[in-house]
């Protein structure tokens, strides 16, 4: 038993030392992007919107519930004495604004003369009967309108959340591209500071021999210092960058995850995603997919809708009714059975100062959205125009700072042939040194902008965004 325990172990060992030697996968982009459209707390809550707009819908249909209502009176003492008991079902609907109804009422007792109508047979009376509006709110209604603005909400959430998908896929990847470019910062700087520490004996013994002045190692010594703070900063910086990150790269729980230095690209991808520049094309594409546009217009139709109410609710109200009533069973008094009753009810708002004034604020509004689209419209032509500027610009700087960096390499080499021939001192060595990191850095930064610059025309295309595929690819 003691030998199995021993030999399971290591086993365990090897293939941990084996395990730990396998070196990381570097962290790809869509797997960040996909986390974070995945469990952004801020997609998340914009995903509530939607059940937010389905409950409004709910409550907007509440409008059309069927309504049980009930009335029971009696009267203990007096001259008369009786009982009155009346049940009544009301149903409205969206055909005209009519509303039907049905009811039954038992009235027993002694009433007055003129309460004779109260008196039913022992069984009591049935009715029947509608409510049709024929000029205020026959074409629309609190009700209806309620309604389809409701409806009309729950398009809208559906756009807040394809939008709040673009934000944060545009911003998952930027904060991946800041950290990339963090890493290569680092890895400049400690290339750098690697360069100095190693010639550093070199420089004593030579200084010692007499072979170049004794400045020239206290020199290298100050390039070491310098180099090491640099080093501090670049660490800071990806440290910031890598805390931002963790904020879209989130776990199966959900929680943000810290990447670690080992899962960095070793450079950026060679080549940049494919995009066929047509300015047109993509600002035609642009203003039929962006989801602001989509909600800005259902936004107008929900205030059509409004004014439309308004507009209605200033005309008289005529509402036609008909009744047909039946007593049922035996009665020793003389009463109607049968009965059928018309009206005609009028309601003539004379100020008319709530619709009036309603109305006032949803003309206002369309000629607001009006404005808001118009501005919208423009703001989305020029993120257009810059994002594919600032393509057009990164692929000069890319090219241009690639160039620069191999000449800096090469003079940086250069210079240091000389330094050891003697012919040159260690100030323009670390000069050119300096110069090679920042040609490094600039053809970084240039690279780095350039899928960032990709990343806001994607993000200003407003191209929908699968889900499914994106958990596909995860």
């Amino acid at each position: 038993m003691t030998k199995h325990a021993v030999c399971l172990i290591f086993l365990i060992c090897c293939k941990t030392l084996f395990a730990a030697d396998q070196p990381l996968t570097p962290l790809p982009l869509e797997e960040v992007q996909t986390a974070a459209l995945r469990a952004f707390p801020g997609l998340l809550s914009t995903e509530q919107r939607k059940q937010i707009a389905a409950g409004e819908y709910q409550s907007a249909e509440g409008g059309f519930d069927t309504v049980l209502k009930s009335q029971n009176r009696w009267s203990l003492a007096g001259i008369y004495e009786n009982q009155m008991n009346d049940v009544i079902i009301e149903q409205p609907t969206s055909l005209w604004g009519t509303s039907f109804f049905g009811g039954w009422r038992r009235g027993m007792g002694d009433y007055p003369v003129y309460e004779g109508k109260s008196q039913t047979a022992e069984d009591g009376e049935v009715r029947l009967g509608m409510n049709i509006p024929l000029w205020r709110n026959r074409d629309i209604d609190n009700r209806r309108a309620r309604l389809q603005q409701a409806e009309l909400g729950k398009l809208i959430a559906n756009h807040d959340y394809d939008q709040a998908l673009l934000d944060i896929r545009r911003m998952a990847s930027l904060r991946y591209w800041d950290w990339v470019m963090a890493g290569q910062r680092l890895k400049v700087a400690e290339h750098l500071l690697k360069i100095a520490e190693q010639r550093d004996a070199g420089i004593r013994e030579r200084a010692a021999a007499g072979d170049i002045a004794d400045f020239e190692a206290l020199d290298n010594q100050r390039a070491i210092l310098e180099r090491r703070e640099r080093r501090v900063a670049a660490i800071r910086l990806l440290e910031q960058s890598a805390i931002q990150l963790s904020l879209y790269w989130r776990d199966a729980d959900g929680q943000p995850q810290l990447p670690d230095m080992a899962l960095l690209p070793q450079n950026f991808p060679p080549q940049e995603p494919a995009l066929d520049i047509n300015m047109e094309n993509a600002l035609s594409t642009a203003q039929s997919q962006r989801p602001e546009l989509k909600r800005l217009q259902l936004q107008k139709q929900q205030t059509e809708t409004e004014l439309a109410l308004q507009n209605n609710q200033k005309a008289p109200g005529v509402d036609l009714s008909v009744m047909g009533a039946k007593d049922v069973g035996y009665s020793s008094k003389s009463i109607n059975r049968d009965e059928l009753y018309v009206g005609l009810n009028v309601d003539i708002p004379l100020q008319q100062r709530v619709a009036g004034g309603r109305a006032q604020v949803a003309s206002a509004n369309l000629q607001r959205l009006k404005l808001d689209r118009q501005l919208l419209e423009d703001r989305i032509n020029n993120e257009i125009k810059d994002s594919l500027s600032a393509i057009n610009a990164a692929r000069q700087r890319v090219q241009l700072s690639q160039q620069q960096w191999q000449a800096a390499q090469q003079l940086e080499q250069g210079e240091q042939s000389r330094f050891d021939l003697g012919e040159s001192t260690l100030l323009f060595v670390n000069l050119r040194e300096i110069a090679n990191g920042d040609a490094a850095m600039m053809a970084a930064e240039a690279q780095a902008n350039l899928f960032k610059a990709h990343a806001d025309y994607e993000a200003a295309l407003g191209s929908p965004i699968d889900l499914k595929d994106q958990s596909m690819t995860d």
